[in-house]
């Protein structure tokens, strides 16, 4: 378990997860808050509408059928000047305490009999299928008006009215249709009187949820927190392990296996020389073995010098890598290497790394690629590290190979599992053009803190 002061010391951000996850819960309160309230004042909305139009309806049903309807006869319809004044007269007093801003009297047949607008009456429209149906009928029909009709461009100068179409009979029994517009002002006072019941119940549902879950919160934080700084600790404790092994086998084969060839193979020739006159075939075999002790300490200084490359750590990496690529030259092979700056210049894991994926890259490229040309490249990009290394050779078995590498890349999946713990990637691809490109690319800040999101 980390304790108090050791996450510092391990490299941990210094906002810790707890922080960040206290403060994602805070914002995530926040925006259910506003989304919860403007959807209660939206519902609110939505309800008052429905109760005003409910009661436009019942008002203008009524309005229709007791008031005026049995104004209207035939003397009406053909236009008798004093049965019309009569029907003005009752419509304008009704309209003057301003609950009814419009009023239209239709026939079946779409004409405007009677409008406190006149410029409309006589007028004829297409009735909607809807509307038409409450012909003959008490039907009504009422909802808030978007006033978008034909016959409502006298009305545009309203944002939006509660239209009521009535149906109902004159006085001769014939069928009409009633439409009425009524103010929005029952909306606003129905609003009003739910936003002040409803709206403060629903804030106060909201807050004591978010002082209930708090707590929890804060807890699950702290619990996140200690597990991802028991993981950072880990991953860097094997990382320094791994960098602590490779350097004592350096040294155990520096000090030991390479010395005692080396001593063996000086012995060889002492050996040889007591050997009497005609024994060549013992002779000729020892200076075999001689050769064979030969190559093989050299072999084992080229592994010495991967495990733990001194130009690494003395010269920079840019050094190291020329090192590295330096028997592809010698064997014919053209070589690039392009390695950026802020590259050589990360952190020394990260610089360890990259030089890891160049020397697997360069492994394939000898055993394998049977290549011509090889170009390496180390650069930033979107705050990562790419590292790759193509050639023209013949490619991974003419095919990509994406993600983690088969069974037969021993090295790769090695590399694989080292990108992998740090949030990184190995992809192994054939080019349409011939050859293949070998991938690295994982996070350039080692903050052994991996799997902690960004605030």
């Amino acid at each position: 378990m980390v304790r108090p002061g050791e996450a510092e010391q391990i490299g941990l951000p210094v906002r810790s997860v707890r922080s960040q996850a206290v403060r994602r819960f805070v914002w995530w309160s926040l925006a259910a808050f506003v989304i919860c309230t403007v959807g209660g004042v939206l519902a609110v909305r939505a309800v008052a509408s429905e109760i005003a139009a409910r009661d436009a309806g019942t008002r203008g049903s009524s309005f229709a059928r007791n008031v005026a309807a049995p104004l209207v006869n035939a003397a009406v319809r053909q236009g008798d000047v004093e049965q019309t004044r009569l029907l003005d007269t009752v419509m304008r007093n009704r309209m003057r305490d301003g609950s009814i801003v419009r009023i239209k009297i239709w026939s079946p047949e779409g004409k405007v009999i009677w409008s406190d607008d006149p410029v409309v009456n006589g007028e004829t429209f297409t009735l909607e299928e809807q509307d038409a149906a409450l012909l003959g009928s008490e039907g009504v029909n009422a909802s808030v008006s978007d006033l978008d009709k034909p016959e409502n461009s006298r009305e545009q100068g309203f944002d939006e009215l509660l239209e009521v179409y009535a149906g109902a009979r004159d006085a001769d029994g014939r069928p009409l249709l009633v439409e009425s517009y009524w103010s929005t002002d029952r909306i606003l006072r129905d609003e009003l009187v739910i936003s002040t019941r409803v709206v403060p119940l629903i804030v106060g549902v909201l807050v004591i949820f978010m002082l209930a879950v708090l707590p929890l919160a804060f807890s699950l934080a702290r619990r996140v927190d200690r597990a991802q700084a028991d993981r950072a600790a880990m991953l860097r404790h094997a990382l320094a392990a791994s960098d602590r092994e490779r350097r004592r086998i350096s040294r155990e084969l520096h000090d030991g296996l390479i010395q005692d060839l080396t001593s063996l193979g000086y012995a060889l020739p002492a050996v040889a020389r007591e050997l009497p006159p005609g024994a060549d075939a013992a002779r000729d075999l020892l200076e075999s073995v001689h050769v064979g002790l030969r190559d093989d300490v050299t072999s084992l200084r080229s592994v010495l010098t991967e495990l733990y490359p001194d130009d690494l750590a003395s010269e920079g990496l840019t050094s190291a890598v020329e090192q590295l690529v330096a028997p592809l030259r010698s064997g014919g092979l053209t070589v690039e290497v392009h390695v950026a700056d802020a590259v050589a210049s990360l952190s020394p894991d990260a610089v360890q790394l990259v030089y890891r994926a160049v020397r697997e890259g360069v492994r394939n490229v000898v055993k394998h690629a049977t290549a011509h040309y090889v170009v390496v490249e180390a650069r930033l990009q979107e705050g990562d590290v790419v590292v790759t290394v193509t050639d023209d050779g013949v490619g991974p078995g003419g095919r990509a190979t994406e993600g983690a590498p088969d069974s037969g890349h021993l090295g790769l999946r090695m590399l694989q599992d080292d990108a992998g713990d740090i949030g990184g990637v190995v992809s192994l691809r054939a080019l349409e053009t011939g050859g293949a490109c070998l991938t690295v690319r994982f996070p350039s800040e080692f903050k052994w803190s991996w799997g902690v999101p960004s605030p």
